[in-house]
């Protein structure tokens, strides 16, 4: 694989910004130098590859913990590898570098068959999705139930919600999935939840009809986030705050956020974030084959570019907190940040470049190789 200098370019990092040329070395960063600088630090000799960053923002490419397909592919259905591999690529071009296929509430045994294929087709099998740069990757898999609340369905099809037992997740959960949305308040003694953290799965409240106690007690058992937080939970009420409010208020729990001003208004957004502020913030996008057709909430149409653009434009916060909020956030909720989600020494070369002025993507970089 060739190398690759990106100079002039003002740097997100984002835990940081400055001016920085980004040497890039086999798809990983090597080493992120001076504006000024045109060699790497250690005197190596310099690429011929070279891409101007100048009058641009350099970021993390973004990662979306919440896809449920795009118009040509339905994670809900039986995808085959090709539709999955267009998507990935048609993700690349709207900086979506990494992200989580998302499976919802269905009969077990499709479930399972689901998990397996994406897992064989790569999906959170470092070996496979971290040497793969022929599209964003699956840097593993989200489970968005069957265990939760009857209550709160959604789109999920109520035949299939069930409680939840180890028995269930024993037989549909493998070392590739991440994240698992449930109902935490049906699982009262704790039990699936302590089984799937110690299997290193990040549990997050969601479609769940859980009162202020009965959350508190679930993050309190480690309960880390809050599934697209507002939709499909009990609103907001000054004398029964529910599990929303149980979030709002928790220091250590992120709620994601679907941000295209249907799903949340532009004052409900700025209410999270006022809350959680930027470290604890995740814009996800629950984007699907359906999305909002005709008005309706089944998924969304959104791109998680257009998120970061829509946060800055309805004045929630700037674009290096919007990217963090994209980026950074999202990699540390599901534990790989040492790879992707921030620019940093030995990291994969996922980036994206933007134009300053319009916030439109000029450019996006995928291991090390330019993209569009």
């Amino acid at each position: 694989m060739s190398n690759l200098v990106i100079t002039g370019g003002h740097v997100l990092t984002p835990v940081a910004e400055r001016f920085s040329s980004i040497f890039i070395n086999d798809g990983r960063i090597v080493e992120i130098a001076s504006a000024a600088s045109d060699k790497r630090g250690d005197g190596a000799a310099e690429t011929d590859n070279r891409l101007d960053a100048t009058g641009c923002y350099v970021t993390p490419g973004l990662i979306d913990l919440q896809v449920n397909g795009d118009p040509n592919c339905s994670l809900w259905g039986d995808p085959t590898e090709s539709e999955l591999l267009a998507m990935r690529k048609a993700f690349v071009t709207v900086g979506v570098t990494s992200f989580l296929p998302t499976l919802i509430t269905d009969d077990a045994k499709h479930l399972k068959v689901n998990v397996d294929r994406l897992t064989a087709w790569g999906a959170g099998v470092k070996a496979k999705w971290s040497t793969d740069n022929s599209g964003a990757r699956m840097v593993g898999i989200h489970l968005e139930g069957p265990c939760l609340s009857p209550q709160r369905p959604g789109v999920h099809p109520p035949e299939w919600i069930v409680e939840p037992s180890v028995s269930l997740f024993e037989e549909i959960v493998n070392p590739s999935v991440k994240l698992v949305t449930m109902a935490c308040e049906r699982d009262s003694d704790s039990n699936c939840q302590k089984w799937l953290q110690e299997r290193g799965v990040i549990v997050s409240l969601g479609h769940s009809n859980a009162t202020y106690d009965q959350a508190q007690t679930a993050f309190k058992a480690g309960v880390t986030m809050m599934t697209h937080t507002f939709n499909a939970l009990p609103p907001l009420h000054h004398r029964e705050p529910g599990a929303v409010s149980a979030a709002l208020l928790d220091r250590l729990v992120s709620c994601c956020v679907i941000a295209d001003g249907l799903h949340l208004s532009p004052q409900a957004v700025e209410l999270i974030y006022r809350m959680k502020g930027f470290e604890h913030t995740i814009l996800v996008t629950d984007i699907a084959h359906i999305g909002t057709t005709g008005g309706g909430l089944v998924g969304s149409s959104i791109t998680l570019d257009q998120a970061v653009r829509n946060v800055v434009k309805w004045g929630v916060t700037s674009f290096a907190n919007a990217i963090r909020m994209a980026t950074f956030n999202a990699a540390k909720a599901i534990g790989v940040l040492d790879e992707v989600g921030c620019i940093q020494r030995d990291a994969l070369a996922d980036l994206v470049i933007w134009d300053k002025e319009t916030l439109a993507i000029k450019h996006v970089i995928v291991g090390g190789v330019v993209k569009t």
